[in-house]
């Protein structure tokens, strides 16, 4: 067995407040994006955002001892939100990607800056072991439900969303030649151009993209963490192969399939890579049980 490795306080303390944030922004209760809002309950939801903030504002007050932290983790937690919903969506990648790096330099930057200690820890196992526990499961946190909103804004900024059968025959007829004798096609072929945006979103497909895409990230993030890069090109062509039939048919729904999936994938990868690197530093024997 590998020895423990030593760690500093700092550091344990600032995967505590990690893993504190990550589950308040992405584990708790999804939140509203702009255009997809038509059944959301928002009293529930504002009732959740306002749970979520005080608990984590309290948490972090009490592993760190610190006003300011605490204050940091409470802006961070409540404007995520809501300036999310106001950000056009063919900007909600970056704006997630940068969020999330925002925190995470700034609070260890915070921490190091006080020179603080944490207040909580466990005697069963090492800071170390803490550590990559907190890391592990902050990265879960972030590759499912960060996840799916950086895969939806890449879907959103490349226009390829799953069509539903309403929007394949009106894009077939605006693709078409406009009937002899039809009254104000120059409108209608201008208004088509204008507002692509109004045609018919496949909610189920959508939908049922997301789920698949939050299963695909987690299975993808622990095998790349365990170095079993062999199963990634397994699992991501066996993806391929189950819906390959649909291709041929629906050239919309291929790119939908090949953009959100290659997104998903960067970001499993991504997040395993560095969940890797943390592992090895931090707790090396979690990664003897790696599949092969």
């Amino acid at each position: 067995m590998i020895p423990s490795k030593v760690i500093n306080p700092e550091f344990l303390l600032w995967s505590q407040l990690l893993l504190l944030w990550s589950f308040a922004a992405y584990g708790v209760a999804a939140d509203p994006l702009s255009g997809e809002t038509r059944r959301f309950h928002w009293r529930r939801w504002g009732l959740i955002l306002s749970f979520r903030v005080l608990l984590a504002t309290g948490l972090s007050y009490l592993f760190s001892r610190s006003i300011v932290l605490a204050v940091v983790l409470l802006l961070m937690t409540l404007f995520q939100p809501l300036l999310r919903y106001r950000l056009p969506m063919r900007w909600l990648a970056e704006f997630e990607g940068l969020w999330i790096s925002a925190y995470m330099t700034s609070s260890l930057a915070l921490v190091r800056h006080l020179r603080l200690d944490p207040q909580w820890m466990l005697a069963s196992i090492s800071p170390s072991q803490l550590a990559a526990l907190c890391i592990l499961a902050s990265t879960l946190f972030v590759v499912v439900r960060g996840g799916t909103y950086i895969v939806r804004g890449v879907l959103r900024k490349s226009s390829a969303l799953p069509s539903g059968r309403g929007s394949h025959m009106a894009r077939g007829s605006s693709h078409g030649r406009p009937e002899a004798g039809a009254s104000g096609s120059g409108t209608s072929m201008a208004a088509s151009v204008e507002h692509p945006a109004q045609s018919i979103v496949d909610v189920e497909e959508y939908n049922r993209g997301r789920l698949i895409g939050n299963l695909e990230r987690i299975v993808l993030t622990i095998v790349i963490a365990g170095g079993s890069y062999a199963a990634l090109a397994f699992l991501v062509a066996a993806k391929g192969v189950v819906r390959s039939g649909e291709f041929q048919n629906d050239r919309d729904f291929a790119e939908y399939f090949l953009i959100g999936s290659l997104s998903s994938v960067l970001v499993a990868l991504s997040a395993g890579l560095a969940l890797r690197f943390a592992l090895i530093r931090l707790w090396p024997d979690m990664l003897s049980l790696q599949m092969q």
